[in-house]
């Protein structure tokens, strides 16, 4: 596949409606002032790459992979989701997001003991 893939599509591929339901939506939120003139509204955007994920933890971390990203929206006509963007991109492997532990049962209780009696007041 060329590197410089792009496609857009304009048109739906069940009825080939140009009516698409978050284009027009963009369109009034536009108009009201509350977006700017060159976002771009779409139903779903996903972007990612192809990897085999029993692999994934042997490569190294900023060694770029090839990618894609797809961007849908929703013909007015005929109710029929549809890509309206396909993209090939190139992504740099990155360290995972960093996870939040929630306290323990254990913390929680030690955190209430430091905070003091409370009193609870409330309709009975």
């Amino acid at each position: 596949m060329e590197k410089d893939f792009h496609r857009e599509f304009y048109k739906c591929p069940q009825c080939g409606s140009e009516d698409r339901f978050l284009e027009q939506l963009a369109g009034e939120v536009r108009e009201r002032g509350l977006a700017e003139k060159d976002w771009k509204f779409h139903f779903q955007i996903v972007e990612g790459v192809v990897v085999d994920q029993t692999k994934a933890a042997a490569i190294p971390i900023g060694s770029e992979l090839p990618g894609f990203g797809i961007m849908t929206d929703i013909c007015m006509d005929c109710g029929c989701i549809y890509a309206v963007d396909l993209t090939r991109i190139d992504k740099k492997r990155s360290l995972p997001p960093a996870q939040i532990i929630p306290p323990n049962r254990s913390q929680r209780r030690r955190d209430a003991r430091e905070q003091g009696p409370q009193i609870i007041i409330g309709n009975n």
